[in-house]
């Protein structure tokens, strides 16, 4: 049994090490490709300890589209950057916005 809590804590360990790389890859990717002052929330799993696992995505909401390319290009310049798919939504055209603005973590560029 130890070994079964030893290899459970060291994939919860390695988890985490990546959901905090991550989120790094990511801020650094928001500041290259939005504007100065963008505001931007991330939520699901990336915001919560312990819920971001190998095959977790990254879920990003932006007020306005990205100047000069789509929220789909955008998406796919994140994803390249973090090594994660990214789904990006614009706040005011999803129904999620209220629980986003809520529950998501704002952060701005």
């Amino acid at each position: 049994m130890d070994l079964l809590r030893e290899s459970i804590a060291e994939r919860n360990s390695a988890c985490e090490h990546e959901r905090l790389a991550v989120r790094e890859r990511l801020a650094a990717a928001v500041r290259e490709y939005l504007p100065t002052g963008s505001r931007v929330w991330v939520y699901g799993s990336l915001i919560e300890p312990g819920r971001f696992r190998e095959w977790s995505d990254v879920d990003l909401a932006i007020e306005a589209d990205p100047p000069g390319m789509s929220i789909h290009l955008l998406a796919s310049l994140l994803a390249e950057r973090c090594r994660r798919r990214i789904d990006v939504c614009l706040l005011g055209e999803t129904r999620l916005a209220t629980v986003i603005r809520h529950k998501g973590e704002p952060w701005t560029v």
